[in-house]
């Protein structure tokens, strides 16, 4: 659970520090029918212990802490998270990340209820939102999915600077699929 804040908190802060607007409402969850323009991607990532594998557009930025990979934007204003979590069950995984999301985000307001379903074959639940960290406006988009382990996947930006980099963000995540 410590690691899981301590990542939390890095990740809000690093993302804070570049995507700064207000926020009227989280517009970090995917539609998979929403359509998307062509963009080339310039590195496959694979999570080998999450079982994970992603390609990540042209131009954006990557920078992995041991379980944590961090990838944003190229223009930095959305960030996209994704960690193994200690809960080896499905279950166990989505409530450690409710409980945290509470701690992290001041004035949590959800879009509705959490949503389930598959995602590329894999078991999948997501919950979108907004609120404040540190006195700064987010909007968020909380993943996990179940490949080899539980994977969390936290988006986040203002809407503005989601809806600038929406077509990029669409393509990564519908690429993320299952390996090993």
């Amino acid at each position: 659970m410590r690691t899981m804040n301590l990542i939390l908190s890095l990740g809000f802060s690093a993302a804070l520090a570049l995507a700064w607007g207000g926020v009227s409402g989280a517009r970090a969850s995917v539609d998979a029918a929403a359509p998307t323009s062509p963009v080339a991607p310039d590195k496959t990532f694979t999570h080998e212990e999450g079982g994970i594998a992603f390609d990540l557009p042209d131009g954006w930025k990557s920078e992995e802490d041991g379980e944590m990979l961090s990838v944003s934007s190229p223009d930095g204003a959305l960030s996209i998270v994704f960690w193994v979590t200690e809960a080896d069950d499905f279950e166990a995984a989505a409530e450690a990340l409710g409980e945290e999301l509470a701690k992290q985000i001041k004035g949590l307001k959800f879009d509705g209820e959490p949503k389930e379903g598959k995602h590329n074959g894999m078991e999948h639940a997501s919950v979108s939102g907004s609120g404040k960290v540190d006195g700064q406006n987010v909007a968020f988009s909380a993943d996990l999915l179940m490949a080899k382990k539980p994977v969390i996947i936290l988006s986040f930006a203002s809407p503005e600077m989601f809806e600038k980099n929406e077509n990029s963000y669409v393509k990564l995540v519908r690429s993320i699929r299952k390996v090993g």
